[in-house]
């Protein structure tokens, strides 16, 4: 019998012909490297006594997701947070307010027109890159920075992004460093294990990640999640786009409930069949996971016929969050195997960069 594409280890290198297996296997130690790395930085924004009250994440794409799981990451702060994933700011940033730009390139036009107009208003800005023009700016004008390594793609750089955004948020008094620390020692504990689980040497007859991915050849993945996970779910989203090349969206608890569940009607015209329904379970509270339940008979009931599950169970919010990333990140890179496309490039996203 012919071997599965993900138990053949050199097959599959012929098609990741950049590594992102590579990357992957790498990624519970990168945390806690990127952590060191970011916190002994020299460009470190000046400390702050007391935590803003409001704070902006400015970033797009890969740049930004480590913005959406650093919101969630931190849900309990004191300081309100928002993601803006464009140049434009919104008028709440004055002097003095509090901006964070990342941008893993340092070339990404949204970031620096963001950048600017933070100047203009006289915020309180740091940055994060590996290189290119916003690290230039930065240096020439004095404007704290962390470099983060460089050779990733952005989406691969998600350790380094959260991690330098970790530490310039304990500058600010947002969070502090002993429980990060913590909490990412934990976190990577779990990952490791989770390694071991759904890693590439794992068989598939053994590896659930390895088998949701082949279910999901050939569908277009519906991604449902409660709203401690929205992060991983729009990271999963992107993965599928970026590295499987395949359409994929997501939806949230409790929004979805008063528009999304309209459109399953038409899973009785037939569109069922090109359909795969994954809900991410596992930090929901008793509310949503009632909800959640009945949604699955609701799809079920309505003529959805391929109803998927990922639960992961972890000691903490902050593990559970990088473990369903990391859990969904190798399901995307194994569609890609299963595809028979490189993860890696993503050339109609760099052609409208052009």
């Amino acid at each position: 019998m012919r071997k599965s594409i993900l138990d053949d280890r050199a097959a599959a290198a012929k098609i990741d012909r950049e590594n992102m297996l590579g990357v992957l296997e790498e990624t519970p130690e990168a945390y806690e490297q990127a952590y060191e790395a970011a916190s002994t930085s020299g460009a470190l924004p000046q400390a702050l006594r007391e935590p803003p009250p409001y704070l902006a994440l400015v970033g797009m794409g890969g740049s930004a997701i480590g913005a959406d799981m650093l919101k969630e990451w931190l849900s309990d702060a004191e300081t309100a947070f928002e993601v803006i994933r464009g140049p434009k700011l919104p008028g709440s940033i004055r002097a003095d307010t509090c901006v964070l730009v990342a941008s893993y390139s340092g070339k990404t036009v949204e970031a620096l027109k963001a950048l600017r107009e933070a100047q203009r208003r006289n915020a309180r800005i740091s940055c994060i890159a590996s290189g290119g023009e916003l690290l230039r700016i930065c240096r020439e004008e004095g404007i704290p920075y962390i470099q983060i390594r460089a050779g990733l793609q952005p989406r691969e750089a998600l350790p380094h992004l959260l991690c330098a955004s970790l530490v310039t948020l304990e500058r600010w008094a947002v969070c502090d460093p002993l429980t990060v620390k913590a909490q990412l020692k934990a976190a990577q504990g779990q990952l490791e294990e989770l390694r071991e689980r759904i890693g590439f040497q794992r068989p598939q007859s053994r590896n659930s990640a390895k088998q949701l991915a082949v279910r999901l050849d050939g569908s277009i993945p519906f991604i449902y999640t409660p709203q401690s996970l929205a992060a991983a779910g729009r990271r999963f989203k992107n993965q599928l786009n970026e590295n499987a090349k395949v359409l994929a969206k997501f939806e949230v608890l409790p929004e979805m409930l008063h528009n999304e569940v309209q459109g399953w009607h038409m899973l009785k015209e037939g569109f069922g069949d090109f359909v795969s329904f994954v809900f991410l379970r596992g930090c929901e509270d008793e509310e949503e996971a009632v909800q959640l339940g009945r949604l699955k008979r609701m799809i079920r009931q309505r003529g959805g016929k391929r109803i998927l599950e990922i639960s992961l169970g972890s000691p903490t919010p902050q593990s559970a969050l990088l473990m369903m990333v990391y859990y969904c990140d190798y399901v995307s890179f194994y569609l890609a195997m299963v595809r028979g496309v490189d993860p890696t490039p993503v050339r109609t996203i760099q052609s409208l960069k052009r």
